[in-house]
């Protein structure tokens, strides 16, 4: 019987490996690149393409975007799209680093306005997003925001309402916070892990 069930456990691994797809079980959405994608029935579909995850990766990735219902994780070199200003148009955001410095790029889809944050220029307490390590598209109309003392420590958390499609970004084991077009500017809402 034990080497029925080894022969089976070989069969499925060595099955696995060569197939196109893996899956792995997972709490939530992430989407690495273009084909490379974790949903929310808890499968990771990983078709060969381009960025894979290793499993060490995939538990650090998971536990960040936890407290998002509709994220989808991508690669600091791709653009995201998505209405972020709440016009009805799709806009484009990059991630940046240019002589020094570094920040996000919004493109307005209507307008083809650039609206640049960081890049030395401060919002909220940020001036510079070199410390990021993964960025991502929300989707949620809720989350929270930790609130800070005046003498920086931690106070508590607040529910924000979201009007738009945000920007996560963060870093492994510090955390991080989204960018979101709040009453018409973008805004800094800061999260912990």
């Amino acid at each position: 019987m034990k080497q029925i069930i080894y022969l089976l456990t070989f069969l499925i691994f060595f099955g696995c490996k060569h197939s196109k797809t893996e899956t792995t079980s997972v709490s939530d959405i992430l989407t690495l690149s273009d084909t490379d994608t974790i949903t929310k029935d808890n499968n990771i579909n990983v078709q060969q393409k381009s960025t894979v995850v290793n499993q060490s990766d995939e538990a650090y990735l998971s536990q960040y975007l936890s407290g998002f219902e509709k994220a989808t994780l991508f690669n600091l070199r791709d653009k995201i799209t998505a209405d972020f200003d709440g016009d009805g148009n799709i806009d484009k955001v990059l991630y940046k680093k240019e002589s020094g410095t570094s920040g996000i790029i919004f493109i307005h889809g209507k307008t083809n306005e650039q609206i640049r944050i960081g890049f030395g220029k401060p919002i909220a307490h940020l001036t510079e997003f070199d410390w990021v390590d993964y960025w991502g598209l929300v989707e949620d109309r809720v989350t929270s925001e930790t609130t800070f003392t005046k003498d920086g420590d931690v106070l508590g958390s607040k529910v924000v309402n979201l009007q738009n499609p945000s920007i996560a970004l963060g870093k492994e084991e510090v955390g991080g916070g989204l960018l979101t077009f709040l009453n018409g500017k973008y805004v800094w809402i800061h999260q912990t892990d």
